[in-house]
């Protein structure tokens, strides 16, 4: 009889929770035997109709409908709760495609048990440690990242304000399921004390603090010597040799963190350290790797300032060293700390997080004018002003790279902490006003002048400098009747030089809105890429679902959420989406 594989035993078994979740479902709804408990979940279709358009680069596609789906099914019954989520990516989007985001498959299962002192996890499952330096796995449908850990989570509260955390897990590469193949694993644990819970009384004058620790492994088995093409400025491409007993076949890496708070005051800082871990991402060198991220606020009435600080050297860490597809197979997670924009120009100039070389800055104020004076008017104003800097980081290459001609199998280069390197990466200046006009009148106005490094976060050639100014302008009709006009011009002489963008909504409550928008390159130096790229959409929501079609093109560029972006390639057609919840 022939042996079943480690992967025909998953599915099977994902067949089984399936089956088990619908019974269920069943006999809760129908019958109700089962007191207490509940099913949950959510549906979601993402689907597009493909025309080809030469002009804004949308290709003809194999597949001229394609489509995204999922389906979450959430089972609760007293401290015991199980899931299952099936996805159908068999012909994605286009945008999924480009980045190998394609199959179909059981790709979400778990069984968990929860009290007030342990909850154990079997299966897949999210988390985070901390800022995420050295250990997130999360999931972003619209980026089509999705790094959760196959395997088990304990968490633990021995006493109030201690929490312990344990994980251990194979990441999941995007639909490949041979988990037997693989030979590379995560575990990790983390400690945190909230001394303001542990000690009431530091509660009581008004203080918070919170100390935290964290560890982190990735194993992935050495079975063999590494080649690799090198690139060296003063010959022609070479072999480089790396032994398989010179490759670590465990990278650790620890991360410490500080929160403290009194009254509307709030400082948070954490610090993370790699061991050695060379891999395609910073040319195999064997470099520690560093991260410092801080931030301070203070708030009171009418006003706020935040200010943030991060550093990342050599902080890429991966299951697997050979792979380098953005966020594949991500052990942690660099956040980006600038101020993150829905302005629709200013979106394809988004900074991407560079975990193995950036440092920089931000610091914003927030500052409402008081209502009924001279600056404030009748309902006050809202001011927000803000400003961030990144640089990659200075370096000093390694004598003995320098004498072979490459980094590779060496530290590679040395860095002052606090060192800025020369290269400018992104620098946003940007100031925001939001004011009640009326009753029914609302507006935002803002500005932002935004540097950005084509070459170093695209790989284009030379520095984007580009002004932006954006309105943003509701009229609320009545209780059921609003329209809402933005407008959006970009005046820049890199790239493809100025664009507008208007947009129109009307939204008759509760059920449709309906919006018309164009954005057209009329700055562009090659007259005849002078495009439109418009879009007419039409939605209607009822309770939980929420049903969308839209008609239009989408121009190339990028998609960036918290820092982590990916390519946007241009498109053409009509689409449909439909969201529910249960």
């Amino acid at each position: 009889m022939r042996k079943l594989t480690l992967v025909t035993k998953k599915h099977t078994l994902a067949c089984l929770f399936f089956s088990l979740f619908m019974l269920t479902a069943f006999y809760t709804q129908a019958q109700n035997i089962f007191s207490g408990s509940r099913v949950s979940g959510d549906f979601g279709f993402n689907g597009m109709y493909y025309i080809p358009d030469s002009l804004i680069g949308a290709e003809e596609v194999d597949s001229k409908v394609r489509g995204n789906a999922h389906l979450n099914v959430n089972y609760t019954l007293g401290n015991f709760s199980a899931g299952l989520r099936y996805e159908y990516y068999q012909y994605p989007l286009i945008d999924m495609e480009k980045i190998n985001y394609q199959g179909q498959g059981f790709t979400h299962y778990y069984v968990d048990y929860k009290t007030d002192f342990i909850q154990v996890t079997a299966g897949t499952f999210y988390e985070q440690f901390g800022n995420g330096l050295i250990f997130r796995a999360y999931e972003d449908r619209q980026l089509g990242v999705d790094n959760s850990l196959l395997g088990a989570r304990v968490r633990i509260t021995p006493y109030k304000g201690i929490y312990i955390k344990g994980v251990w897990g194979v990441e999941r590469k995007n639909f490949d399921f041979d988990y037997s193949s693989r030979n590379d694993y995560v575990r990790g644990a983390d400690v945190e004390f909230g001394l303001a819970e542990i000690f009431p009384v530091i509660g009581e004058k008004n203080f918070t603090v919170t100390l935290g620790g964290s560890l982190v492994s990735k194993y992935e088995k050495s079975s063999g010597d590494y080649y690799f093409t090198i690139y060296p400025a003063d010959e022609d491409n070479k072999t480089m040799i790396i032994p398989a007993d010179k490759i670590p076949q465990n990278v650790a890496s620890w991360a410490s963190r500080l929160q403290f708070g009194y009254k509307g005051f709030r400082l948070e800082g954490e610090y993370a350290r790699k061991i050695n871990d060379p891999n395609i991402g910073n040319d195999y060198i064997y470099k520690d790797g560093k991260a410092l991220f801080l931030s301070a606020t203070y708030s009171r009435k009418g006003m706020g300032i935040s200010t943030s600080f991060i550093r990342a050297d050599n902080m890429d860490y991966r299951s697997q060293r050979g792979e380098s597809e953005n966020s594949l197979l991500q052990v942690n997670y660099i956040p980006a700390i600038n101020r993150q924009y829905s302005y629709q120009l200013l979106g394809n100039y988004s900074y991407a997080s560079q975990p193995n070389g950036q440092i920089g800055a931000q610091l914003q104020f927030n500052y409402q004018i008081p209502k009924k004076s001279k600056l404030g008017g009748p309902y006050g104003t809202d001011l927000t002003l803000n400003y961030s800097r990144f640089h990659n980081i200075k370096q000093d290459t390694a004598a003995e790279a320098i004498e072979n001609g490459t980094m590779t199998g060496t530290e590679g280069y040395s860095s002052s902490f606090f060192g800025f390197g020369p290269e400018l990466l992104y620098q946003d200046i940007g100031i925001e006003i939001s004011r009640r006009l009326g009753k029914k009148w609302k507006m935002i106005l803002a500005y932002n002048y935004i540097s950005y490094n084509l070459e170093l976060l695209q790989g284009h050639e030379g520095m984007f400098y580009g002004h932006n100014v954006a309105l943003d302008v509701t009229c609320k009709i009545n209780g059921k009747h609003a329209l809402r006009l933005e407008a959006q011009h970009l005046s820049s002489k890199q790239d493809y030089g100025d664009w507008m963008y208007a947009m129109l909504e009307y939204s008759f409550n509760p059920h449709w809105i309906f919006s018309i928008g164009d954005q057209w390159n009329y700055g562009n130096a090659d007259t005849g890429n002078r495009l439109h790229y418009y879009n007419i959409s039409a939605a209607f929501v009822t309770g939980t679902t929420r049903i969308a079609a839209n008609f239009g093109k989408t121009r190339e560029g990028i998609l960036c959420i918290g820092g982590v972006c990916r390519a946007v390639p241009a498109s053409y057609g009509v689409g449909l989406s439909v969201t529910t919840t249960f």
